[in-house]
């Protein structure tokens, strides 16, 4: 087994009992589970009316049963099977286990794209790629993701900001707006500087079409309960 293969299999065993057990027992946790004032927030940068909205790395569904709540049809894509079940447990219907590098739906699929604290895992520039080519016109893409000072699995990476940023203008995303926020349970504040912050949160949108008839023969994948489409 290669030491790639080693990687991969020990995050996918991590997540499944993660999937299993809850993040209780384990030494690490998302904001996104602990801060129901975080799950609010990021409510709030959605747009006010319905939207179409896939949230990938979804793991046990906390927020997107918190935006599904708020009106809004959102599917939930993770590698795991086990977090689709615990998330499928939570009353969420719109579950696809999947790749985030090859992305199971059509282009121009979604108004907003969220990864929710799950772009450490995934290779930037692939799913980057991705996002935009399912996002509609002027879609909006949103990540969270961790300060240089919190600490973190050791097979989730951190980026810089400066690297996000530069990422997503090379994928065809004009970045709107970038914040560094700590989130209480009962809070979410806006700090000066990484420094100082728990979370970086990025809010972008597709600068183009996506183009080729290519990406449209993809087809939308099955779900643990309904259609991507609709119930």
């Amino acid at each position: 087994m290669t030491s790639e293969a080693r990687k991969a299999a020990g995050l996918d065993k991590f997540y499944r009992r993660i999937g299993a057990h809850g993040w209780r027992d384990s030494r690490y946790f998302t904001f996104s589970v602990r801060s129901p004032a975080l799950r609010h927030w990021l409510a709030a940068q959605l747009p006010a009316r319905s939207a179409a909205v896939l949230s990938i790395g979804c793991g046990t569904g906390e927020v997107e049963r918190h935006l599904s709540a708020s009106r809004h049809r959102v599917v939930g894509l993770d590698v795991s099977y086990q977090m689709l079940r615990s998330a499928a447990r939570r009353g969420l219907e719109r579950l696809v286990q999947g790749d985030a590098r090859s992305l199971p739906f059509a282009a121009a699929s979604f108004d907003v794209v969220l990864f929710p604290e799950s772009i450490g895992h995934l290779a930037l520039a692939d799913v980057l790629r991705e996002a935009k080519r399912v996002l509609k016109e002027r879609g909006r893409l949103l990540i969270t993701t961790y300060a240089s000072a919190v600490g973190v699995h050791p097979r989730y990476r951190k980026f810089a900001p400066d690297d996000i940023a530069q990422a997503l203008d090379d994928a065809g995303f004009r970045l709107e707006e970038q914040r560094f926020l700590t989130a209480k349970r009962n809070a979410v504040v806006e700090v000066p500087s990484d420094d100082g912050a728990e979370l970086l949160y990025f809010s972008s949108r597709k600068t183009a079409a996506a183009r080729g008839a290519g990406s449209a023969t993809k087809n939308r994948a099955g779900l643990l309960h309904g259609r991507a489409g609709g119930r």
